[in-house]
C-alpha cells in the first residue's frame, strides 16, 4: 500500500510539475507574440488633436516650445498634459495591450487613476464608437491590457479601427501599443479636416470626468466625429493674450472660448476688464479668421449655486455676475458688426445640480450636458 501510494504522489506531482511547466512556456509564447509599435518611432503621424506638428519639447505636448517663454508658467506645465490628444489605428489581433510611463502623480483628489492617468479605447465602426473593457494595472509603468475582442470580416483586411484617447491630467513619457506578432497593426494618420478648437479651464481639460472618453470633448469628438483640440488649462483658462494669439495662428472649423469659470475673481476682473478681455480675444481671432466661426460660452454655474441653493448661495452671484458681462459682450461685438459669433447660454447647456462632483466640476453627467448643448449649437452652426 505505502508503494502504491508513493507512485500515485509521484505521478500527480509529475503531472502537476509538467502543467506547470506547460503554463509557463505558454505565457512566455504568448508574450514572444506581442509586437510593440512606439508613436515616437513611427513615420506616420497618428497623433489628432495636437496643433503646431513638429514644434513640441515633449512628444505629446499641446503647446510648441516657443510658448515656453510667452505664457505664464502655469500655463505651461498644464499643456505638458496629454488632454484631447488621441491615436487612430487599425488591427485585427483579439488582444490589444498598452503600456506607458507618466510624469506626475496618478490621482488627484477628486479624480482617480483611471480619469486623471488613465486611457479609453473605443472601436469605431462608421459613425459609431464602441468602449473597449480593459484590465488595468497601475504602477511605475501603466498598463492597459483589451482581451476577447470581435475578430472583424474578412472584408476588413487591416482589421478594425480604433480610437484611443489619452490622459487629460498627466504627462506621457513614453507609449507602446502591442498586439499579436501574426496580426496586422497599422497606424492612421490624423486627419487633415480642420478641427475645432477648444480654449478653457479645468472644465475643458477634462475635470473631473470618470475616465478620458468621458470628458466633453470627448463625447463631442464621438457626437460629430470631427478633429478636435483642446487647449484646456485647468486653472489657468484666462483669455490671456498671449495664448489667444498663438491660437490665432491656427486654422479651425469653430473656435470656442469657454474661459468664464476661472474669471470670477470680482477683485481681479471687474466687469470692465472682463468685457474687455472677452471683446479683445474675438476680435484678435476675428483679425485673423474673418469668416471662421466663434462661439462665447457662458458659466453653466455651480451645484451650490443654483438660484435657491441652500448650500453656500452665494455662488450663484459668482457665475451670474460673468454670464451678465458676457451678454453684455456679446450684444457690443453684435452692434459692431462682428459677424459668424455665436453664444451658448447658461440655460442652453442646462446643467443640472447632480451634474457636479465638487460643486464646481462635471462628473460624467455633467459632461453629457455640456458635450449636448455644444452638438446642438455646432450642428446649426455647421449645417
Amino acid at each position: 500500500d505505502t508503494s502504491s501510494n508513493f507512485n500515485i504522489t509521484f505521478i500527480m506531482n509529475h503531472r502537476l510539475n509538467i502543467f506547470c511547466l506547460y503554463f509557463f512556456l505558454s505565457i512566455i509564447a504568448n508574450a514572444q507574440e506581442m509586437k510593440w509599435w512606439n508613436p515616437q518611432n513611427s513615420t506616420i503621424n497618428a497623433i489628432e488633436g495636437q496643433a503646431w506638428q513638429g514644434e513640441h519639447e515633449g512628444f505629446y505636448d499641446r503647446l510648441p516650445t516657443r510658448a515656453k517663454s510667452i505664457v505664464r508658467p502655469e500655463v505651461w506645465a498644464r499643456s505638458k498634459f496629454s488632454s484631447g490628444l488621441t491615436i487612430r489605428f487599425k488591427t485585427n489581433s483579439p488582444t490589444i495591450q498598452i503600456r506607458y510611463k507618466v510624469g506626475g502623480r496618478l490621482t488627484l483628489p477628486t479624480m482617480p487613476a483611471v480619469g486623471a492617468s488613465g486611457l479609453d479605447l473605443y472601436a469605431v465602426n462608421g459613425d459609431k464608437f464602441y468602449w473597449c473593457r480593459p484590465a488595468t494595472t497601475f504602477g511605475d509603468t501603466i498598463i492597459y491590457k483589451y482581451t476577447g475582442l470581435k475578430p472583424t470580416p474578412s472584408y476588413y483586411e487591416e482589421g478594425l479601427e480604433y480610437k484611443l484617447f489619452l490622459p487629460p491630467y498627466n504627462s506621457i513619457l513614453s507609449l507602446e501599443i502591442g498586439v499579436y506578432e501574426n496580426r496586422t497593426f497599422m497606424p492612421l494618420s490624423s486627419r487633415d479636416e480642420l478641427p475645432i478648437i477648444v480654449y478653457g479651464t479645468s472644465i475643458t481639460q477634462g475635470g473631473c470626468a470618470s475616465r478620458p472618453g468621458m470628458t466633453w470633448t470627448s463625447i463631442l469628438q464621438r457626437k460629430l466625429n470631427k478633429p478636435l483640440i483642446n487647449l484646456g488649462f485647468s486653472g489657468n483658462g484666462r483669455l490671456e493674450p498671449e495664448v489667444i494669439q498663438l491660437i490665432c495662428e491656427l486654422d479651425a472649423a469653430i473656435f470656442i472660448l469657454d474661459c468664464l469659470p476661472n474669471l470670477t475673481s470680482e477683485t481681479v476682473y471687474d466687469d470692465k476688464k472682463l468685457e474687455t478681455l472677452i471683446i479683445n480675444a474675438v476680435k484678435d481671432i476675428r483679425d485673423k479668421h474673418p469668416q471662421t466661426p466663434i462661439i462665447l460660452t457662458d458659466h453653466d454655474g455651480y451645484s451650490s449655486g443654483f438660484k435657491n441653493a441652500i448650500s453656500q448661495p452665494r455662488y450663484h452671484r459668482y457665475y451670474n455676475r460673468v454670464n451678465k458681462v458676457m451678454d453684455k459682450a456679446f450684444a457690443k461685438l453684435k452692434r459692431q458688426g462682428i459677424k459668424d459669433i455665436y453664444h451658448l447660454s447658461f440655460d442652453d447647456i442646462d446643467q443640472l445640480q447632480d451634474g457636479k462632483v465638487d460643486g464646481t466640476h462635471p462628473s460624467d453627467l455633467g459632461m453629457m450636458q455640456i458635450a449636448t448643448a455644444y452638438e446642438k449649437i455646432i450642428r446649426e452652426i455647421l449645417k
